[in-house]
């Protein structure tokens, strides 16, 4: 749990919090060692407090409907709607389309260190909240282990997660002598803080993606005209609420930009879930064609029981949510020669989507000692023992499975 939390610190939906973190600690470094250790100490207390919550929040889950894995709260429209605001806001900010919190220039100096430690604390939440739809090396063993275990083994796991996740910088504050590896800092600082903003505003285009399953087309349109009115709103609060102002403008302006976004809420947000279902009459196809890309199925028990009696069977368990699942799918499966292969072996196959709450993808997890996405299963035609994958692919893996499957 512990390495895996360490080993997330370079997946790509974590690396734009981070960069800002790095941000941060180039910013600390003329700073005294307290003042270094205590960011250091914030960030990490961020982590934990919000693997904590989400501990608690899998803790109840599974006592309610008894099942609960690995990012499932991606699959909430409220809770993928709420992150994609924050994130967007967020990347705003880098612009200096606004500033948070804009505290009047009276008291701004007086301020200044426990915004620094209330923001670094901010980077450890956002850290965790784009974390958990990630799955790293050695992170899902650890993860299924703790899912089938006391309660108690929960929270034990997911905070030393959490603590793998802060340790690289937990260790750079409290060692001086890594932040002289850092660059000195300098004007080049505003214009890297603005690149970020893009990284940001990149991130919300991601935690957005699978809306459009979620709520349905049109429903994710009236969204981004949502998102529009946010924008509106945080220019509004930046023009007229800067730092120079009196605090009783910045609260009027401020409750003014709030009301705007609860009125565009009102207005444009549906977060029901949508109906836009493809009828699905659960038949096999098995005259394929792999030439341009793979024939993927729904994922469905009876489909699947029809499938062996054709051929061996591959199935992607994924979810539009999980970055590993969509750098396998495209880097490794969906590839030339693991298509001819497909097709040299007569493989059929199936994809089973988790983007939404799916009770039986989530039992067939559970089957396997999954407790989340990305899984990939191998089902031989000659009734053998079905042969599970390692969650981070390769080609040079998944064609030695086939080929002794066949």
């Amino acid at each position: 749990a512990f390495l895996g939390g360490m080993i997330l610190n370079v997946m790509p939906c974590v690396l734009p919090v981070l960069a800002l973190k790095l941000f941060g600690l180039v910013h600390h470094s003329g700073a005294s060692a307290s003042t270094q250790r205590r960011a250091g100490i914030a960030y990490t207390a961020g982590v934990l407090v919000s693997f904590f919550a989400l501990a608690v929040g899998i803790v109840i889950l599974q006592s309610v409907t008894g099942a609960a894995g690995w990012g499932v709260q991606f699959q909430s429209p409220v809770y993928v709607v709420a992150l994609c605001t924050v994130v967007f806001l967020f990347g705003l900010s880098m612009f200096g389309v606004f500033e948070v919190p804009a505290l009047g220039s009276n008291v701004a100096s007086t301020a200044t260190a426990r915004d620094g430690v209330g923001g670094d604390f901010m980077y450890g939440v956002f850290a965790t909240l784009l974390a958990t739809p990630c799955s790293a090396p050695l992170l899902a063993p650890a993860v299924t282990y703790a899912f089938s275990m006391p309660s108690a083994y929960v929270f034990v796991f997911f905070l030393t997660i959490g603590a793998g996740l802060a340790f690289p910088f937990l260790i750079i504050a409290f060692i001086p002598a890594l932040f002289r590896l850092l660059p000195r800092p300098g004007a080049w600082m505003e214009t890297f803080k603005q690149a970020m903003g893009f990284a940001l505003v990149g991130a919300a285009v991601w935690v957005a993606y699978p809306l459009p399953a979620l709520i349905g087309s049109k429903n994710f349109v009236l969204f981004l005209a949502f998102l529009t009115v946010v924008g509106a709103a945080a220019w509004l609060f930046g023009r007229f609420a800067g730092v120079a102002e009196s605090g009783q403008r910045q609260a009027t302006v401020g409750g003014i930009a709030l009301l705007m976004m609860a009125v565009g809420g009102f207005f444009f947000l549906d977060l029901s879930y949508t109906d836009e279902m493809v009828c699905d009459d659960n038949s096999l196809q098995t005259d394929l064609a792999f030439a341009d890309d793979i024939p993927w199925q729904p994922f469905t028990e009876d489909r699947l029981a029809a499938a062996t009696n054709d051929g061996p069977v591959f199935i992607d368990f994924t979810a539009d949510w999980c970055v590993t699942c969509k750098v396998n799918e495209r880097v490794v499966i969906d590839t030339e020669p693991v298509r001819q292969a497909m097709a040299d072996c007569g493989i059929i196959p199936l994809k089973a989507d988790w983007t939404r709450r799916d009770e039986v993808i989530t039992d067939w997890l559970a089957r396997y000692g999954r407790a989340g996405v990305p899984f990939y299963l191998f089902v031989p035609s000659d009734g053998g023992d079905a042969v599970p994958l390692p969650d981070l692919l390769t080609s040079t893996a998944l064609l030695e499975t086939f080929a002794q499957g066949c």
